[in-house]
């Protein structure tokens, strides 16, 4: 396939520029119904609630646009489809897609292309000052490290006595492997563990339908003690899907001699599921 750099050679030597921009543009409607064009049409977890959001426009209208445009360019349809083989490498697309990514997906993929977000600033990183990063205002967050004015996305460390440290991370590693995708409609893109460290770990779970990534944290900062911090990258609610996962882990572990950890509930965090779970 041809690099970049020559796709780019190619089409600044074309001679007619204004037959290029209208290559350029009916390449791109053309090529609309791939990973890089349409993402942003992608319906995302962002909802009214969140100050400024503004709802997206469907894909089957935004497409419909893009063809209006497409009929209104004086070029042939063999002129657009050599712009869009073109264009699409440069674009993004036409590769492997992001959500198939996890080897552990049970669930088959959507129609969208997948949205994974970028992870949370610091996110990844380990914890800082004995600390894992706080969570924004977003009813979509959990963490361990303490604000005395954010009681509602606080979650206490888990607890465990009687073993070492090197211990509990093996206790943490199994409860990992175990994980069932898809279990109670969440993380049925899969899940795969993108940082272990001796006292660290970073999971990045998938949805299944949109592809969007949540990170879960776990920092063995003090001895008996475990930091638990999970998250959305993108949008605003998240239906329950944090809770659910943390509650899964916290259950598992609870099983395990030694372990003690606190599960999410309404009566624990009673405005976050006023707001996620219907």
């Amino acid at each position: 396939p041809a690099t970049r750099k020559t796709v780019l050679t190619m089409l600044l030597n074309m001679t007619q520029r204004s037959l290029l921009f209208k290559m350029v543009v009916a390449g791109c409607c053309l090529i609309s119904s791939s990973s890089a064009f349409s993402a942003s049409l992608v319906p995302s977890r962002t909802t009214s609630k969140l100050p400024g959001a503004a709802l997206t426009s469907s894909p089957r209208r935004a497409t419909a646009a893009a063809s209006s445009v497409t009929c209104k360019l004086d070029v042939s349809r063999r002129d657009a489809l050599v712009a869009g083989a073109l264009l699409l490498p440069l674009l993004g697309g036409g590769g492997s897609e992001r959500a198939s990514a996890f080897e552990n997906r049970v669930a088959p993929k959507g129609r969208y292309p997948p949205s994974p977000g970028a992870p949370k600033r610091g996110v990844g990183e380990g914890p800082k000052n004995g600390e894992l990063k706080f969570c924004t205002g977003e009813p979509n967050c959990f963490t361990s490290s303490s604000r005395e004015d954010d009681a509602e996305h606080y979650y206490p460390p888990w607890q465990y006595s009687g073993k070492s440290r090197d211990a509990a991370m093996a206790d943490l590693l199994a409860a990992i492997n175990k994980y069932p995708p898809g279990h109670d409609n969440i993380d049925g893109g899969g899940f795969k563990v993108a940082k272990q460290q001796d006292n660290y770990l970073w999971v990045q779970f998938e949805s299944a339908k949109r592809g969007y990534v949540d990170d879960m944290e776990l920092a063995l900062v003090e001895d008996g003690s475990v930091l638990v911090r999970s998250s959305s990258r993108i949008g605003y609610l998240d239906f329950g899907v944090n809770a659910k996962r943390i509650n899964w882990f916290a259950n598992a572990l609870n099983q395990v001699e030694g372990w003690k950890c606190a599960v999410i509930d309404a009566k624990s965090h009673p405005d976050y599921f006023a707001q996620n779970v219907r």
